[in-house]
């Protein structure tokens, strides 16, 4: 929510500073849109027609009055549980619609300056670049049209198991609020991140096909973990399965982080957005790939030490990226397969991480930023007692309890090059600042 009340003339300086005509700011009538969502739902000359006997069914229920909740143009589905939602359309303000309007403004400029041309192909599709928050009625049916993917309305960020299941079966989670206006970043996804950050990118086959595979990762984890459960009676013992099937999903889903929402793509020999998370900001899809303080590593998806890279590096939601993976190509993407993305999972919980600010040693560097550390640099400032953003603390401590737990030391060579030695005053200063904690507790 906003703090503050604007007034018509605030909206028209918004309105002029990002190309936005006032006037056309709002939704189209009803009748005009129904006349277009029957258009495009009897609209043959797509990749994925709707099946015949779905399409009058669907536009009825627009016409009832019915709310959009989620896709049923295929056969599968998806129980989203508490966190099932809907668009009530009819409920967007003024200012939410020019917040939009202005943000996919911003959005479209840096887009064309620094998205890969994949990406826009598939925006124009879907006409993102509009006056009105996108009508998930319409949005669903062209996504399913162009794509096979349909939406699925969430009322908030749900769990990664659930948002995973729902990739699985090519379902896209989306929300229904939309940001502040004159608001570029935020860390809860909203539709200026849902749909104009995302959408686009279930066209680019690679990238869509890393989406549903790591949505079959989810299956693998969770199908073994069932399996495990079965005559289980231990309460200890559960809790131990449950907690590594979670665990894994996590691993899992930093490969997802630094592909499909954060990840570049080289093109025509230049650094190219793609990931959805980077291309919901005007800010950070300028940062991503012109900016000096960021550290931008080249990446080959079809090798395994990359992979795990990926999945032993930490990060954080609160703010631009410190640490951003560029992929050589496209159709090195497809080879992330859902049996390499658990692979690279279950060896990454046997492995110290990295944090998202560091070098490592291995890495092709195709930019050091400003904030670059070292592998061992968190070690020593968590022992001086200097302040540290909560990524470079945790994985400190996490990787010091690993070391201290007895950690062997030889799994470092799964990495491509094995990282520097953990000091050994780091480790012992663990031990001591523990042993201290036992006694006073």
């Amino acid at each position: 929510m906003t703090n503050f009340t604007f007034t018509q003339n605030d909206y028209q300086r918004f309105a002029d500073e990002n190309d936005v005509t006032l006037s056309a700011v709002g939704p189209m009538s009803r009748d005009a849109f129904l006349d277009l969502l029957v258009e495009t739902v009897n609209n043959e000359d797509v990749p994925f027609p709707i099946p015949r006997e779905k399409r009058q069914p669907y536009i009825d229920a627009y016409v009832a009055g019915e709310l959009f909740c989620i896709g049923e143009f295929s056969d599968e589905t998806v129980d989203l549980k508490e966190f099932a939602h809907s668009q009530d359309y009819d409920q967007y303000t003024f200012e939410e619609h020019l917040s939009w309007a202005c943000l996919v403004a911003q959005q479209q400029k840096t887009k064309h300056e620094f998205a890969c041309r994949e990406y826009l192909q598939g925006e124009a599709l879907f006409e993102i670049g509009s006056a009105m928050i996108p009508n998930y009625w319409l949005l669903n049916a062209r996504i399913f049209q162009q794509t096979g993917w349909q939406l699925a309305t969430v009322k908030e960020i749900i769990p990664a198991e659930l948002f995973f299941t729902c990739h699985s079966r090519r379902f896209f989670p989306v929300t229904t609020f939309m940001r502040p206006l004159g608001v570029d970043y935020l860390e809860e996804p909203d539709i200026g991140h849902d749909v104009a950050g995302h959408v686009a990118t279930f066209t680019i086959p690679a990238v869509a096909n890393v989406m549903q595979n790591h949505g079959r990762a989810r299956d693998l984890i969770y199908d073994r973990r069932d399996r495990e459960l079965n005559g289980v009676t231990d309460p200890a013992q559960i809790e131990a399965i449950k907690l590594r099937a979670d665990q894994l999903l996590a691993y899992a889903g930093r490969i997802y982080w630094f592909t499909v929402e954060f990840g570049l793509v080289m093109q025509d020999g230049e650094v190219r957005d793609f990931g959805a998370g980077i291309l919901s900001s005007p800010g950070e899809t300028k940062y991503s790939i012109q900016n000096d303080e960021s550290n931008r590593i080249l990446i080959d998806p079809r090798e395994d030490a990359d992979l795990l890279r990926l999945a032993n590096t930490d990060y954080m939601i609160s703010e631009f990226q410190k640490t951003y993976f560029v992929s050589e190509s496209f159709d090195r993407l497809d080879t992330i397969t859902p049996q390499r993305i658990l692979d690279a999972s279950e060896r990454a919980m046997s492995l110290p991480d990295f944090t998202w600010r560091e070098i490592v040693p291995g890495d092709r560097v195709l930019n050091v930023g400003s904030i670059a550390t070292s592998v061992n640099e968190k070690y020593f400032r968590l022992m001086a007692g200097q302040t540290m953003d909560e990524c470079l603390k945790r994985t400190a401590i996490g990787n010091l309890k690993m070391y201290a737990d007895g950690f062997d030391r030889e799994l470092l060579k799964q990495f491509r090059t094995a990282p520097p030695e953990l000091p050994d005053q780091a480790l012992q200063w663990y031990r001591d600042v523990n042993s201290a904690d036992d006694k006073t507790s």
